[in-house]
């Protein structure tokens, strides 16, 4: 089958202190699963079995024999015991024991050493922590280490497709390790460079080149300094003391990235995972009576347990999990609201149809009506359809580019959907039974979405209007940031029910369209505004020019733009305007909806109640967050 790599892949899974060990099989085929996210450049497993050994296992890339790396070892006065030789394809790799005597410093020069004179890379090194890696697809790696018979208590996988970085060696794939820490990496660290310098600044002086291994050292070095917790938001941003976050600047990371970080503290695992303030890389989080998961698709968890618990991570956030603990950090403020379906007697079982031809299988039916159970990560499905009026069933959680450029077809999803589904829609209703992803009806023009559960991050973006056109999304949750943003035209209402989170930038960017919320937002949540200290600064400059008198900059000091911009005087708002864009910020109100609103609204919202089970239309006369265009 000809791939087309989307990006990189990642899965983690931690028992629970009384659970079994987690099976290699599980996790090597829940990777495989999502094969088409990477390439044949380079996949991994890095497994942790918490014991009481006084020894570290170490494993070493080495283009010699081994005797040349004993005596590269003993020269530091480290002993390898009980060598093996494991075969990396092109890469010689061994395997071994020593006991360090706490003398890490020893081994970070024996790295150096041997990367610096081209002859190897120590690639792994921990009391409980093994990592297996090479080149090639998820399935090539795990049998060329037995991943499948192997048990751990944690376990990191990934499957790889290179940006920074070549791919034809398995230096450069992943997990990357540091003493006891793993990682798996999807995306880019545009901070690698300050990154780079940071740790140069606390003595070490190799690195393969990949913006990903710097990870593991950063993790390692702050570690050194601060507890998990302070280490892991230092890392994410999220550090509130000023000195700290000075001093340690170069220890934070940027870009668009998701991360997976595994760690043994010595009496304890922890999994931990971390992703960009705008979520620009996928991940989804999970946990059964078993394990906690963290993975890049629901699928890859519904792999190992269909009737896990599943919640979307916030931009920005970390989440936390350890083994003894449990749930230190959830990573979201979504209440988390799972949606787990199941059919029998279905037209066609998903379970044994390639992950890209459910569309042929849907064709082949020739029926108006279609009934498909065991849906799991299936991609693109409906994109093929020419236009026409089907109405189907899908049971399970389908994959993304659900029903993309759809044109009137009727689609019932019972579970959760995937990122970038119901795109350009141009007619149809979508009713989905569960929770739908990130940039969930990008671009959409015509038809009706309806979804039962939340949206993720972007959802609406760039949707529009044109002439009879008039798109209709409808969510009886929350959604996460950027609601709407760049809307040009239709109707997004969502209910927020069950106190569910409501995410921030709503509108940004919108110059069309109405956004309706059932409940009172936060106005420094709507649009993209500037901070308060820039507000500030530009009242200061008015005030300077005497454009604004002294008092008005006094009532308006401390008030987020959005509360200002509508009194500014009109000369003001002239370099107002030059400063930012005016579509950055739409109009906020806290009203009732007027007659012909509700006019517009009353009929969609029967019509949803009617499909979905929800009794909304008695909020009709509640009070809503509305938010149209700043013209």
């Amino acid at each position: 089958m000809n791939y087309s790599p989307s990006s990189c892949g990642l899965l983690g899974v931690l028992r629970k202190i009384d659970s079994k060990k987690i099976c290699g099989n599980n996790v090597a085929n829940s990777l495989e699963l999502i094969k088409y996210r990477g390439s044949d450049k380079g996949s991994g497993y890095a497994a942790f079995n918490l014991d009481s050994n006084n020894y570290y296992t170490i494993k070493t890339f080495f283009n010699g024999t081994e005797d040349e790396i004993k005596k590269i070892f003993a020269e530091k006065g480290i002993y390898p015991d009980n060598v093996t030789f494991e075969d990396a394809g092109n890469t010689k790799s061994y395997c071994f024991n020593v006991s360090l005597y706490n003398n890490e410093d020893a081994l970070d020069e024996i790295n150096d050493e041997l990367w610096i004179n081209g002859s190897g890379r120590i690639y792994s090194a921990g009391k409980s922590l093994n990592v297996f890696k090479g080149v090639g697809f998820p399935a090539d790696v795990a049998r060329a280490f037995n991943i499948y018979d192997k048990e751990a208590d944690m376990w990191l996988a990934h499957t790889r497709q290179p940006t920074n970085s070549p791919g034809n060696y398995p230096y450069w794939s992943h997990p990357f390790s540091s003493f006891n820490i793993a990682i798996v990496h999807n995306g880019d660290i545009s901070s690698f460079g300050a990154n780079r310098e940071f740790l140069i600044s606390r003595g070490m002086r190799s690195f393969v080149g990949t913006d990903s291994e710097v990870i593991a050292f950063l993790f390692r070095e702050l570690l050194r300094d601060f507890d998990l917790i302070t280490a892991v938001k230092i890392m994410s941003n999220n550090c509130d003391d000023p000195v700290i976050k000075y001093k340690y600047r170069g220890a934070v990371l940027d870009g668009p990235y998701t991360l997976i970080i595994g760690y043994d503290s010595g009496d304890d695992l922890y999994m931990i995972c971390l992703t960009d303030k705008t979520k620009l890389r996928p991940v989804i989080l999970g946990s059964d009576e078993n394990n906690y998961y963290i993975a890049s698709e629901e699928n890859q968890i519904r792999n190992i347990n269909k009737n896990a618990t599943v919640w979307p991570m916030e931009p920005g956030s970390y989440f936390i999990a350890s083994m003894k603990k449990g749930i230190i950090s959830h990573g979201t403020r979504h209440k988390i609201t799972d949606y787990v379906y199941s059919y029998n007697d279905a037209d066609i079982d998903a379970s044994s149809v390639k992950y890209n031809d459910l569309d042929s299988h849907i064709m082949a039916l020739n029926k108006h009506d279609i009934i498909i159970s065991n849906v799991l990560g299936h991609r693109y499905i409906g994109m093929k359809f020419p236009a026409g009026n089907k109405h189907i069933k899908l049971y399970g959680n389908p994959g993304n580019c659900l029903m993309n450029l759809n044109y009137n077809h009727d689609v019932d999803v019972y579970g959760n959907v995937a990122d970038d589904c119901c795109d350009t829609m141009t007619g149809g209703t979508i009713r989905i039974h569960g929770n739908a992803g990130d940039v969930f009806g990008q671009a959409f023009q015509n038809g009706k979405i309806f979804v039962l559960g939340n949206v993720g991050n972007r959802s609406g973006l760039q949707m529009r209007a044109y002439m009879d056109y008039k798109p209709v999304m409808i969510i009886n949750g929350g959604f996460a940031d950027y609601l709407g943003e760049y809307m040009s035209g239709g109707i997004i209402i969502s209910f927020a029910n069950n106190n569910a989170y409501t995410g921030k930038y709503i509108g940004s960017g919108m110059i069309g369209g109405k956004i309706i919320i059932r409940k009172k937002i936060n106005k420094k949540y709507v649009g993209l505004q500037p901070s308060q200290e820039y507000v500030r600064s530009m009242l200061m400059a008015l005030r300077k020019a005497s454009i604004i008198d002294n008092d008005f900059y006094i009532s308006m000091k401390n008030k987020n733009i959005i509360d200002i911009f509508d009194k500014l005087p009109d000369e003001a708002k002239k370099y107002v305007r030059k400063m930012m864009s005016k579509h950055e910020i739409p109009s906020y109100e806290y009203r009732k909806l007027n007659q012909d609103e509700i006019q517009e609204v009353r009929n969609l919202i029967n019509e949803f109640d009617s499909s979905m089970g929800t009794k909304n239309i008695k909020y009709l006369d509640s009070k809503f967050t509305v938010i149209t265009p700043r013209y």
